[in-house]
């Protein structure tokens, strides 16, 4: 059987195989290499190949992928449209759930999914045409994905045909991909790319005493929606303010070639303590462009990098400990992702380990070549990463609240201990929407400047996120009233709710009419069991609402 397995990544993208006949492998992992569009990358145990993630329109249906899209975009670099045909980043843009705006390009229109599905696409064929059809796929995740981002994926699964697929997320995936399969062993993943960081403790354990299957228990997971694109800009935004200029004096075209040699300063300092570039104008005019490992430190702390950093591990042994589970246990602390090679990262974590438990030998390949354990011998024991609620309608305060299902951190299967109760909230009101989402804190920071040039940094603004689980829907406001819940009726809503509850006879004011049992199976899946209190009957029983990862 062969299994193969795709690290999609903002950045880069790995795309790993293996072969196995029945229980036993019959090859090790391998990253696959498409000489035309992959890349080599150093790393400190020799070269990984990777395809860089980006796709450059050059034609109606005509496109370059990888290391062909960027030497295409190298050499179409002083034309009009450069910029809006290359994309990169794509990835979290998807992930983050911001919508870039959409290109037209040659007559037509692409949006981020658009672009990201083109660019797997390709890689799918390539592996056609080597004959290479796999019997399992196992796509990789950022930690903190929501639903959308998971649907898009099992939605370009399926124009493939894929006969099996499987997803996990990036950390566990890493932990596996270091081979730490031992049992009880625990070690924590810091997985930092070029769009996101994300966090995981990992535990190892066997199933059963007579069982050779292990598995891998993700105990606490953080997040955050920044990485090493962000470094690049910021490196870009501090010599534009050495030189005196604005963003906006400069145009799109030497934006691109400075962001460039912003990334090349940026990998070079893991390596050295200074670097210095030369940038030439439009004008020819050349711009020098040095940088220290310590300045770049602090651009990464004026700009908040390492305090999110600071906070994401502080959660994570947060939770650990509310579980019983100390930092003095911690084995291992693996560092996945090229932004885990930058210098002032690397201290960061080691200054709260030790230098002894920190690894960095694979950041490139851990997390393709782990996910291909979950076609062996490898079973996955998770818990939430987001809170699940029900959207409420505070109609005093005339705005939207939210009441919590689920907390984060809980392991599942799992149920909810009291059935939620929920009123009418209009006379004649013939059915109940529920609208239930995603629950995830976002923090924000804001960077300012004064008239000498120097930045200054508001603290991290945590907020909550509630994102519906419903696609394309209108959203039933819900009324708190001591501690039950009436959901207004609404004859125009689309039907596309996560789910609706219908009354015969009509509802009534002022009464606790249905109640509604909650529960998340084994396969993740959000389950609800709903019974009209007046007539007692099981209006809907078990329904699966959403697939929740």
């Amino acid at each position: 059987m062969t299994i193969i397995a795709i690290d999609f990544g903002t950045s880069n993208t790995a795309i790993a195989i293996l072969t196995s006949q029945g229980d036993r492998d019959i090859s090790t992992p391998k990253t696959l290499c498409f000489d035309d569009i992959s890349c080599d990358f150093a790393t400190p145990d020799g070269f990984a190949c990777l395809v860089p993630s980006l796709v450059y329109v050059s034609g109606k249906q005509q496109f370059f992928f990888g290391k062909q899209a960027e030497k295409q975009a190298g050499i179409q670099l002083q034309s009009q449209d450069h910029s809006k045909r290359l994309f990169q980043g794509f990835k979290r843009d998807i992930v983050a759930n911001f919508r870039s705006p959409d290109r037209e390009i040659d007559g037509e229109r692409y949006d981020v999914e658009a672009i990201a599905e083109i660019f797997l696409m390709e890689l799918w064929q390539r592996l056609r045409l080597q004959n290479i059809e796999p019997a399992q796929l196992i796509l990789t995740v950022p930690v903190g994905a929501f639903e959308a981002y998971l649907n898009w994926f099992h939605s370009f699964a399926d124009k493939i045909q894929v006969p099996n697929l499987q997803i996990i997320d990036e950390s566990t995936a890493a932990a596996l991909g270091y081979a730490v399969t031992r049992p009880n062993a625990l070690v924590l993943v810091i997985d930092f790319g070029g769009g996101t960081l994300d966090l995981s403790l990992v535990r190892t354990a066997p199933i059963n005493e007579k069982s050779q299957v292990t598995k891998a228990e993700a105990i606490a997971k953080s997040d955050a929606y920044i990485g090493g694109i962000d470094v690049d800009r910021w490196i870009t935004e501090h010599f534009l303010r050495q030189w005196g200029m604005a963003r906006s004096q400069i145009s799109e075209v030497d934006w691109l070639k400075i962001l460039k040699l912003a990334e090349q300063i940026k990998i070079k300092l893991s390596l050295v303590t200074e670097v210095t570039e030369t940038w030439l104008d439009e004008q020819m005019i050349s711009h020098e462009m040095s940088l220290t490992q310590a300045e770049l430190t602090d651009i990464l702390e004026q700009n908040q990098m390492l305090e999110q950093l600071r906070e994401a591990i502080d959660e994570v042994l947060t939770l650990a400990l509310n579980k019983g589970t100390s930092k003095a246990a911690i084995e291992q602390v693996l560092l996945v992702g090229g932004s885990c090679q930058i210098v002032a990262i690397q201290q960061l974590i080691i200054s709260y380990f030790g230098k002894s438990k920190v690894k960095l030998g694979k950041p490139f390949e851990a997390v393709a070549h782990g996910a291909l354990a979950l076609g062996q011998a490898i079973a996955i024991e998770d818990h939430l990463r987001h809170s699940y609620a029900i959207r409420l309608w505070e109609p005093y305060l005339n705005q939207y609240s939210f009441y919590t299902l689920f907390e984060k951190g809980v392991k599942y299967p799992c149920q909810r201990p009291e059935p939620l109760i929920l009123q009418a909230a209009i006379t004649g009101q013939a059915e109940i929407w529920l609208d239930i989402g995603e629950v995830a804190d976002i923090s924000q920071a804001e960077v300012t400047y004064d008239g000498s040039g120097r930045m200054t940094s508001s603290q991290l603004l945590k907020q909550s996120d509630f994102r519906s689980l419903a696609i394309n829907s209108r959203n039933a406001p819900i009324h708190d009233s001591s501690n039950n819940y009436q959901v207004i009726n609404q004859e125009q809503a689309e039907p596309s709710q996560v789910c609706i509850a219908r009354l015969e006879p009509l509802g009534q004011l002022g009464s606790d009419r249905i109640a509604v049992d909650f529960a998340i199976d084994e396969r993740r899946v959000l389950i609800a069991t709903i019974k009209d209190l007046l007539t007692d009957k099981l209006l809907i029983n078990q329904q699966a609402i959403a697939k929740l990862e």
